[in-house]
């Protein structure tokens, strides 16, 4: 339960020391590949929570819904909290926040504070159906984890153990 306050409060001081950042707007209806990159820009951002996600290889593909998972996306910075426990197990929660880079195609997301011991940074390909849904695939081979070295799953997320997420699918909270 300490844990779980910690990191919520760690979730929640992120997002209210980086709230104050201004946001543009764009107004225009351009075309052009940077407005298009700038207009998904200010759409990824927001509360999330997550309506589900795809676990498993290629070959033992599912979809689970009974994961928790929240993100909070600003104009920089994003803090995220989950627990992605199965079934009956005992629950476990992970919580982490930081910066992200967007190109306009892929979030890579750089940890400044984790409840997990390797701070580092993840990539995800990023797109979006509608304003309220935001989809988030897991690029694990350009996953980058301090004194890890070569040790990184495959780009298909498989581990020596559990199905790795390959896909989440949020709706909007807000």
């Amino acid at each position: 339960m300490k844990r779980f306050m910690l990191a919520l409060c760690i979730v929640f001081t992120l997002f209210i020391l980086t709230s104050c950042s201004e946001t543009t707007k764009v107004s225009g209806v351009s075309l052009a590949p940077e407005t298009v990159k700038q207009d998904l820009s200010e759409k990824i951002q927001g509360a999330w929570t997550l309506e589900k996600m795809d676990v498993g290889s290629e070959a033992n593909r599912r979809t689970r819904d009974d994961a928790q998972f929240m993100i909070f996306i600003l104009k920089n910075h994003y803090s995220a909290i989950r627990d992605l426990t199965e079934g009956s197990a005992q629950r476990s929660f992970a919580a982490d926040a930081g910066k992200y880079e967007f190109d306009g195609k892929e979030v890579v997301v750089h940890h400044m504070l984790s409840a997990f011991g390797a701070l580092g940074s993840m990539t995800f390909k990023c797109s979006m159906e509608g304003d309220d849904t935001l989809i988030l695939e897991p690029q694990y081979d350009k996953m980058e984890m301090p004194g890890m070295g070569s040790m990184r799953p495959s780009s298909s997320g498989q581990m020596g153990y559990g199905d790795m997420a390959v896909r989440y699918v949020f709706k909007r909270l807000e």
